[in-house]
């Protein structure tokens, strides 16, 4: 593994557990295989370093599998301040390498979290009976522990509690022989933690059956999961009274349940019916355990359900393709505080009312379709859809709304020869939403929008390729009505973008790429009546990629520079400068804004056979900002003011993402 230099000492110890494994992949038999994977990123304000291993040795007649991966994140915060957030998971098994009806099994989990502080090991010893190719049972027993913090009063660092007990599990896989085109497949599995005063708990059932014969296929799957995971909790804020707060156990229970259906019948040899229904019910249950008497704890039922379903009607021939399809769904989430009646009855009333804020039912109805024709040079392409959704809410929350979405669009693509192509997209849109709640009525509004997109590709040879792409956008959004004495704020967004790709080999093994692009942003107060409005800003943004590439076998490389720039109006310009007495002072202004980023980048891959893999790229990004302020500034100061508006701050901001690979 490669070590990153400055990086801190909490690093060190999942590195060194990973240089202990590689150590031990060496000295394991000849039949092994084992995977090492690094990498870091630094962007603006992030560093991330990961690390993965994967290491199968082969000791006598036993093997080991060990997977296990580590990231760290380091956050900037302000000048040379960094939070850090490290987290390492590993898998681990250990089992013979022959084939018997009877096969002993070990296998655990590390975990390791050090923002929250939290460490979890288990380790189970199992037998596996497998009497035949399609079946097996695994039942097993062993040890689990976890350390997280409890609850510490005023102490400044929390202290760690560990507990520990047995944990037991079961599962079963099962799979039987069936007749070709027939699918059937069964997979349960449960683990128990006896982690006193807690518990932990996982288990699944996954069943799924498949027909793919004839005109008729189909499949069913149908998932059920239980998790429960307890943590420490300290008494409620509420309980001001007691002075050193006891600790208390918040047991979170997850149930899940999920169904699909769906279907395929071949009406015609070009002609088919598909069909698909799937269903999901999911409840989250948080109560406390082991509270004071005098305490108050508030224990919460989530329970979301969902329903979807979908018909469509294909048509397919060589050269046209058709499409329709309706679908339609609801769901709906209700929270509910399950403990009430033994709550004072402000705080339950409250509480209660809180959760019910964010009760929702909502169902959608969509109508869609699509076609592809193929016409000599001419390609079609069509598709357009509506929609319309209705959300409700309880009486308390008045977001109840109503949302209608209309789209359409055309695509043309026209081969005019062997090397030039050109195509053209058209396309239109509509949403209208509606509150039907009268205190938010006047937030109802209608945005449409248009968007043409021309487009040309032309490869003259192979050695050269040309794109260039352009857009213009407009979207103008509508207020339904304006309540009195207030002023209308219909806006107008127009949008005018170019885009610029273009490759060049200059020799077989040496290439030149450009990219660029322009896009400018002008929005403004509209006035629907005359279809006319009052430009209030505009967004200027140019972009540009210089890049020469050259690849020598398995190793590939390039350098470049690139460049960004932005221009923007901002209503307020805060300026530090120096007056003429020497003494330090702000102004405040309206004015325009200019980013400027550029720098040299970098890329590198290298592929060694299928040992090793390394990959870097690089931006070092140079910015700078520059301000050009509108109005009256004070005449002693106005050249110092209009100086230091344009010098503004610099910034050096290194760009890095790295990542090795090498296996055996």
């Amino acid at each position: 593994m490669v070590h990153l230099t400055g990086a801190s000492a909490r690093w060190l110890k999942p590195t060194a557990g990973l240089l202990w494994l590689m150590l031990l992949g060496q000295m394991a038999a000849a039949q092994s295989v084992w995977t090492v994977q690094t990498g870091f990123v630094r962007d603006v304000s992030r560093y991330r370093w990961t690390a993965g291993l994967h290491l199968m040795p082969v000791v006598g007649s036993w093997r080991l599998t060990w997977q296990q991966r580590f990231v760290s994140d380091a956050f900037l915060y302000g000048a040379g301040q960094l939070d850090f957030r490290d987290e390492s998971w590993a898998n681990w098994t250990f089992t013979p390498t022959g084939s018997f009806v009877l096969q002993p099994r070990l296998f655990g989990q590390i975990a390791w979290f050090n923002q929250s502080r939290v460490l979890t090991q288990q380790a189970l010893a199992g037998l596996r009976y497998q009497p035949y190719a399609g079946f097996w049972l695994e039942p097993a027993l062993g040890f689990a522990l976890d350390q997280r913090p409890g609850v510490g009063g005023n102490a400044p660092l929390t202290p760690l509690q560990t507990d520990y007990g047995p944990a037991l599990s079961l599962r079963l896989g099962w799979r039987p022989s069936t007749p070709a085109g027939y699918t059937l497949r069964l997979e349960s599995g449960s683990l128990l933690q006896y982690l006193t005063p807690r518990r932990g708990l996982t288990a699944y059932v996954d069943f799924l059956f498949q027909r793919q014969v004839d005109a008729l296929d189909f499949h069913v799957q149908l998932r059920g999961a239980r998790f429960r995971r307890d943590t420490y909790q300290a008494v409620s804020f509420l309980n001001r009274s007691v002075a050193t707060p006891p600790q208390a156990v918040e047991a979170t229970w997850s149930d899940t349940l999920q169904g699909t259906f769906a279907a395929q019948l071949s009406l015609h040899p070009h002609l088919l019916l598909r069909g698909r229904l799937s269903g999901q019910w999911f409840r989250r249950q948080v109560r406390f355990l082991q509270t004071p008497e005098d305490a108050l704890f508030f224990n919460t039922r989530f329970d979301h359900r969902q329903l979807d379903g979908a018909l469509a009607l294909l048509y397919s021939q060589k050269k046209l393709r058709l499409a329709i399809e309706l679908e339609t769904g609801a769901e709906e989430e209700v929270r509910t505080l399950t403990n009430r009646a033994t709550l004072p009855a402000a705080q339950a009333f409250q509480k209660a009312l809180l959760l019910r804020q964010a009760d929702y039912a909502r169902g959608y109805l969509t109508l869609s379709g699509q076609g592809w024709l193929e016409t000599g040079r001419l390609t079609v392409g069509l598709r357009a859809y509506a929609t319309i959704l209705r959300h409700d809410t309880p009486e308390v929350n008045p977001d109840d709304r109503d949302e209608l979405q209309q789209l359409a669009r055309i695509d043309l693509r026209l081969h005019l020869t062997s090397a030039l192509a050109l195509e053209l997209g058209l396309e239109g849109s509509r949403y209208h939403l509606v509150y039907l709640n009268a205190v938010r009525s006047a937030e109802n509004y209608v945005q449409r929008t248009l968007r043409l997109q021309p487009r040309l590709h032309w490869t003259p040879s192979a050695t050269t390729r040309l794109s260039l792409q352009g857009e213009v956008r407009a979207a103008y959004t509508v207020d339904d009505f304006v309540l009195p004495g207030r002023q209308r704020q219909d806006q107008a967004a127009r949008e005018l973008s170019y885009r610029l790709q273009t490759e060049q080999a200059l020799t077989p093994r040496l290439r030149i790429r450009l990219e660029g692009a322009y896009t400018e942003l002008r929005l403004g107060r509209l006035l629907w009546d005359r279809f006319a409005e009052i430009p209030f800003d505009t967004l200027r943004t140019y972009t540009g990629w210089l890049q020469l590439e050259t690849h020598t076998g398995s190793l590939r490389s390039s350098v470049g520079f690139r460049i960004f720039l932005r221009r923007d109006y901002m209503a307020r310009l805060l300026i530090a400068y120096t007056n003429a007495e020497g003494s330090p002072a702000t102004v405040n202004r309206p004015g325009q804004l200019w980013i400027v980023q550029l720098g040299p980048t970098c890329r590198l891959n290298w592929q060694l056979g299928r040992t090793l893999t390394f990959s870097l790229e690089g931006w070092l990004m140079l910015q700078r900002l520059h301000r050009r302020l509108y109005g009256p500034l004070p005449e002693a100061s106005a050249e110092r003011i209009r100086k230091a508006a344009w010098n503004g701050p610099r910034t050096r901001i290194p760009n890095l993402t790295f990542s090795l690979t090498w296996q055996r």
